[in-house]
C-alpha cells in the first residue's frame, strides 16, 4: 500500500517538526558490497523505533531496500525517486509505509531502474541541485530522512551531496574498499569546489562495516581508526559481519526484529546515538572542505 504525501497536507506535521532538526543522512560509499543499505535500513528502523519520523530515499539504481523490506517490485517511475529529477516533479512523495507491524513512522521512497532514465538529466546544469530544491519547495515532515546512494561517484550521489546536512561512510576492511574511500574523499573535496556549496554536508563518520575474522580485516580494522581520526573523522565502533545480518535479510526484518539480543546492535545503536544528537540540535560531524 502506498500513501502518497503532498505539500498541501503538510502543513502542519511541518509545524510540529519544526521544533526539532531535520537531518538528511547520505550514506555514501567509494566501492560495492559494504553493506551500505544493510545499514540505512537497520539505521532508519533504529531511528523510528525511538518515536521518531524517518524516510529512506532509495536512489541506488538496484533497488536492494525492496529486498531487505519485503516490498513490492519497483513501481511505476512517477512513484520512485526518478520522479524527482524527471523536470516535472510536483512535491508528490510516494513514501510507502515499512515493517508497520514493529514501527509505524517508518517510510521507504523507493528507487530501482527508473533511475538509469534520468541521468541526463542530472548531467544538465543544475541537475545536482533538483533533489535538494524538491525538499526545499516541498519540504517533508520527517526528523530523518537516509539517502541510500549507489556506490559510484556519479551524478546521483552528487545529488544526494547537494541536498544532504550529514554524511556517513561504511567501508569494508580490505584495500579495495579503503582504496575506493580514498578516491570519495578526493571527489568529496572536488565536488564541493566545483558545486561551490555554501552549505556543506558535514561527516557523520565512518564505521568499518562487515568486519571479518581473517587477518588483513583484523589488521585495516585497528590501522584505519586512527588514521581516519587523526584528520578529524569520527569512526565509530566497527560491525562484525554476521550470518545474523544475512538471516534477518531472508526474513525481511530488521536485525532487532531478527534477535533483539544480537551483538551487532551496540555498534548501531552508537550511529543512531549520533543521529538523534542532530535532530535534538546538538552539533555532530565535522565539515571537510578540502576532502584530503
Amino acid at each position: 500500500m502506498y500513501r502518497s504525501t503532498t505539500v498541501q497536507n503538510l502543513c502542519s506535521s511541518i509545524i510540529n517538526t519544526a521544533m526539532s532538526k531535520q537531518m538528511r543522512l547520505a550514506i555514501m560509499t567509494g566501492a560495492g558490497g559494504v553493506g551500505k543499505t544493510t545499514l540505512a535500513v537497520n539505521l532508519g528502523y533504529e531511528v523510528a523505533r525511538l518515536g521518531y519520523k524517518v524516510a529512506i530515499f532509495d536512489l541506488d539504481p538496484q533497488g536492494s531496500i525492496n529486498v531487505a523490506c519485503r516490498l513490492n517490485k519497483t513501481p511505476a517511475p512517477k512513484a520512485t525517486t526518478a520522479w524527482i529529477y524527471s523536470g516535472f516533479f510536483d512535491g508528490t512523495y510516494t513514501l510507502t509505509p515499512v515493517w508497520e507491524k514493529y514501527v509505524n513512522t517508518l517510510e521507504v521512497f523507493q528507487g530501482g531502474s527508473a533511475l538509469f532514465k534520468i541521468m541526463s538529466s542530472l548531467a544538465q546544469p543544475g541537475g545536482c541541485n533538483l533533489l535538494k530544491e524538491a525538499l526545499t519547495e516541498y519540504p517533508l515532515p520527517h526528523d530523518l530522512i537516509i539517502f541510500d546512494c549507489p556506490a559510484t561517484l556519479e551524478h546521483i550521489p552528487k545529488s544526494a551531496l547537494v541536498a544532504a546536512t550529514h554524511l556517513l561512510v561504511p567501508l569494508m576492511p580490505d584495500a579495495k574498499a579503503v582504496d575506493g574511500t580514498r578516491v570519495l574523499l578526493d571527489w568529496y573535496g572536488a565536488s564541493i569546489q566545483e558545486l561551490q556549496l555554501i552549505s556543506q554536508p558535514s561527516f557523520l563518520g565512518f564505521v568499518i562495516n562487515n568486519m571479518e575474522d581473517g587477518a588483513e580485516h583484523q589488521r585495516l580494522s585497528k590501522e584505519l581508526p586512527p588514521r581516519y581520526e587523526a584528520r578529524g573523522y569520527h569512526v565509530f565502533p566497527p560491525i562484525k559481519h554476521y550470518t545474523g545480518f544475512v538471516n534477518a535479510w531472508s526474513e525481511g526484518v530488521p536485525l532487532r526484529v531478527h534477535r533483539s539480543t544480537h551483538a551487532a546492535l551496540k555498534p548501531i545503536e552508537a550511529i543512531t546515538g549520533a543521529i538523534l544528537k542532530v535532530v535534538k540540535g546538538e552539533k555532530r560531524g565535522k565539515t571537510k572542505s578540502n576532502g584530503r
